[in-house]
């Protein structure tokens, strides 16, 4: 009611000659105060969320992958927080499915850097209530998700590589079990070549000696030969050389996964799962394959390796009578 007075008594001090035709015609409408946002919060809020991340002990790493996600969100999203709905939430995820074609598993990722945003703003009293109240998270299949490629596969991969660069890179991230984090912090001058391994460091910055192939070896020297300068183990081809970058070893990856067809998408890390499951199906003990892959526990060992049921069948055949 206030609001219509206020909007009345302006109007009539505008136009007095026609405050009683004013006051008639307002009497058939109800007004009210919109509330005005400040449209340019969101940035500003999601700079104070990443903030709060490093002051909580947040690795650089997860920031960073929290600022990419946060800023896509904005890209489809300009709205203030306090008028951010369900809605919008779901909008943007049918975008990244739709548009962006992400998996299942990058999707929910998605939806977990969200769901912590959104949470942070109702802690820090910016908001009511979380518009992801009501967002379910996906079902995802975590071992279907990290079944390893085939030999099948892998050769497919191998023959789809294009040039040394591809080719090295496949070979050492499926010979070695590296993160791709891990391949990007290492320079030329970090490898032992007659022993084929090198130093990583790993999670909690712990480093740890990995190895290679003869195959690895190879197309490394092969690829260092041709290219014009870097002094990192994967460089851009284009001056000044920098380090590929680990969204940019992936999208390398990725790319090459398109190319030759495959029916899933190819990534690194599928690479190091590839690994793992062969080293155990090859007979190497876990806890090598634990300390090769950087592992504390040995349960997270046991998601990346996958036993082929062929030899689980031959392993049985052999001791059961």
């Amino acid at each position: 009611m206030t609001a219509k007075i206020d909007l009345i008594a302006k109007l009539t001090a505008l136009m007095p000659e026609c405050a009683r035709e004013i006051i008639k015609i307002m009497r058939e409408y109800d007004v009210q105060t919109a509330q005005v946002y400040d449209r340019s919060n969101l940035p500003r809020r999601v700079e104070a969320f990443l903030a709060a991340k490093r002051i909580d002990g947040c690795r650089p790493k997860t920031i960073k992958v929290y600022r990419e996600r946060l800023k896509m969100f904005m890209t489809q999203c300009s709205k203030p927080v306090q008028a951010i709905t369900t809605d919008d939430v779901r909008e943007y995820l049918a975008y990244l499915v739709d548009e962006r074609h992400l998996m299942d598993n990058s999707v929910q990722a998605h939806i977990n850097t969200l769901r912590s945003f959104f949470s942070w703003l109702v802690d820090e009293d910016n908001i009511r209530k979380s518009p992801m109240r009501k967002i379910k998270s996906l079902k995802i299949d975590k071992l279907r998700s990290r079944h390893p490629l085939t030999a099948e596969q892998l050769e497919l991969v191998r023959d789809g590589c294009r040039g040394y660069k591809e080719k090295a890179l496949v070979e050492f991230l499926v010979s070695s079990g590296c993160r791709v984090s891990e391949v990007a912090g290492l320079r030329v001058d970090d490898i032992d070549w007659r022993d084929r391994k090198c130093k990583v460091i790993g999670k909690g910055n712990k480093e740890r000696t990995v190895y290679f192939s003869v195959r690895a070896k190879l197309m490394l020297q092969l690829y260092i030969a041709e290219r014009r300068g870097g002094e990192a183990l994967f460089a851009s081809s284009r001056a000044p050389y920098e380090p590929l970058t680990d969204r940019g070893i992936e999208k390398m990856i990725s790319k090459l996964g398109k190319r030759i067809g495959m029916e899933r998408p190819l990534y690194p890390h599928l690479m190091r799962h590839t690994f793992a499951s062969h080293a155990l199906n090859c007979g190497m003990e876990l806890t090598i394959i634990q300390h090769l892959l950087g592992h504390s526990d040995p349960k997270t060992t046991l998601i990346y390796a996958e036993i082929d049921p062929i030899r689980v069948q031959y392993e049985y055949n052999r001791m059961i009578c």
